[in-house]
């Protein structure tokens, strides 16, 4: 079994993490050639400084974690957020939000990108019923982004099924990447199978020297 590190991401979002402790874990990821690290926002500074010399990218999310805010608030923090070196960013957006006013968010955010067209929108799944999902479907099948990350610290049976509803409507050009909280090797395999793009896994410490080691 042989799985790309290039298509997994790495959680790092525990706010309780101390500065020592961030700074260890980056040193400690950056030996890996994952495709990028996730941190909370005002640690995506220190992050792109760590990571200096490598080809990980830094990536956050924006209105994060509840994604009420308005479209003011939004885009001053992903202006903030590419300022301070994020290369993929994604914005919290609520269902009623994607509905209503999807399409015209993605074209006022995506212009702070500077052209890398890496804007994203992250739907917190895990708070979601059936039947939202059913609709989000179908709200991104008109949408103009080309990313979605789904939950954070989703239970694999939790992000097998978010992959059986959305990938449904997902148009080619259209990514998922689906946060799983500590997978194994053999399930970050079988996510993959059900047509995740990319993974985000929060047990980089204990997956990565596995995974370079099968490979």
């Amino acid at each position: 079994m042989e799985l790309e590190l290039q298509r997994l991401s790495i959680m790092l979002m525990d706010p309780e993490l101390t500065d020592q402790q961030f700074t260890e874990e980056i040193l400690f990821l950056k030996e890996f050639p994952v495709r990028s690290i996730f941190v909370l926002p005002y640690n995506v500074a220190r992050a792109k400084q760590l990571l200096t010399g490598t080809m990980i990218q830094v990536a956050s999310f924006v209105d994060f974690p509840l994604g009420g805010g308005t479209l003011a608030k939004k885009a001053f923090e992903t202006g903030q957020l590419y300022r301070d070196g994020a290369a993929d960013v994604f914005v919290t957006m609520i269902p009623d939000q994607l509905e209503i006013y999807g399409n015209e968010s993605y074209q006022a955010l995506e212009q702070l990108s500077f052209g890398r067209n890496a804007l994203g929108f992250f739907l917190d799944s895990s708070q979601l019923t059936s039947n939202q999902k059913q609709q989000l479907t179908m709200d991104l099948a008109e949408l103009k982004v080309n990313a979605i990350a789904l939950g954070l610290n989703l239970t694999m049976e939790q992000a097998i099924n978010d992959m059986s509803i959305f990938r449904t409507g997902r148009r080619k050009q259209l990514t998922f990447q689906v946060n799983v909280k500590a997978p194994t090797l053999l399930e970050i395999e079988l996510l993959f199978q059900a047509g995740a793009t990319y993974i985000g896994i929060s047990n980089g410490r204990e997956i990565l020297p596995l995974i370079s080691k099968w490979n």
